[in-house]
């Protein structure tokens, strides 16, 4: 049965990271190659058993801050294949926490995690070669780490690789993956792609204009915590797009988010009634169909906390 592209990318998701979606082939919309499966052991050789207890008493010299004990026990696990302890000990030397700061091992730990597919490892990973932390930029080695967490339903990682379609860095520009994968992730309630997703619906970036679901995601966002949703509400309110012009509404939407350490808000005060209304009423066509679709995605997959 032929699907549609963002069709694909929610039956990948919604095998729940099974080895078939990790296997298959990526989203028509998405055109990433996803990232060649490290090599698996002899089928002679018994797969050691991971130590559990090592990661947990690694878990309670962490929440004492006992780092040098911390990173003793994790390694102790990770020898075993534990997966958690191994993406641990990538986050402890990526930060220097009871460890002197080292981005190879961070790298080298992250890669190990990465044979059963661990998500934060992936994403993690995938920010180092975007941005080039310790190592050469290789944007479209991100694509590839953001697209395998994506595909297992890590919200983060769908948020970062609909950003890489948005700007066309390492892959395609391609707005319309980004506002697939940002539409997945806005599902899920994650701030960050609300918040990303309602800009591509309020700018028109695909072609198509949608003021009053970027209303309705610029709010959510900002109820997920996410401040500066407040900026680009005002925004809305004191540029009358999608609402009626609304200075005292915007003022007070900056206010708030001066108040909590936002600086946009403080330089939106500054500059309040200078930003011209709308001249040009622009049509706001009906919902887009992809967030209809998004909306039907199932329940998030539990992913372990950074720490």
């Amino acid at each position: 049965m032929k699907r549609k592209p963002l069709a694909s990318a929610l039956f990948l998701i919604c095998l729940g990271g099974s080895a078939a979606a990790q296997q298959a082939a990526p989203a028509a919309s998405v055109p990433v190659a996803l990232a060649a499966p490290m090599a698996s052991p002899a089928a002679d050789a018994p797969a050691p058993r991971p130590d559990d207890q090592a990661f947990l008493r690694g878990m309670a010299a962490k929440s004492k801050k006992d780092y040098n004990r911390a990173v003793s026990e994790f390694t102790a696990a990770a020898a075993t294949g534990h997966t958690e302890a191994q993406y641990l000990l990538g986050l402890m030397h990526l930060r220097g926490d009871g460890v002197k700061a080292d981005i190879k091992q961070s790298i080298t730990w992250f890669e190990k995690a990465l044979t059963r597919s661990h998500p934060l490892a992936a994403t993690q990973l995938g920010d180092i070669y975007e941005h080039g932390n310790g190592v050469a930029k290789n944007p479209a080695r991100a694509a590839e780490l953001y697209e395998m967490a994506a595909l297992i339903g890590f919200a983060p990682a769908q948020t970062k690789l609909a950003a890489l379609f948005e700007s066309g860095t390492g892959v395609p520009l391609n707005p319309q993956a980004a506002m697939d994968w940002y539409s997945i992730a806005a599902a899920q309630g994650y701030w960050d792609a609300q918040h990303r997703l309602g800009k591509l619906m309020r700018d028109g970036q695909t072609g198509e204009f949608d003021y009053r679901e970027a209303l309705r995601l610029f709010e959510e966002s900002a109820k997920n915590g996410n401040t500066y949703a407040k900026v680009s509400l005002g925004d809305m309110y004191e540029t009358g797009r999608g609402v009626p012009r609304n200075l005292g509404k915007a003022r007070q939407l900056y206010t708030e988010a001066a108040r909590e350490g936002e600086p946009a808000g403080r330089a939106r005060l500054a500059t309040l009634g200078r930003v011209p209304a709308e001249t040009a009423a622009r049509p706001t066509p009906k919902a887009l169909a992809v967030v209809k679709v998004a909306k039907q995605v199932a329940a998030p997959l539990p992913v372990t906390p950074a720490n």
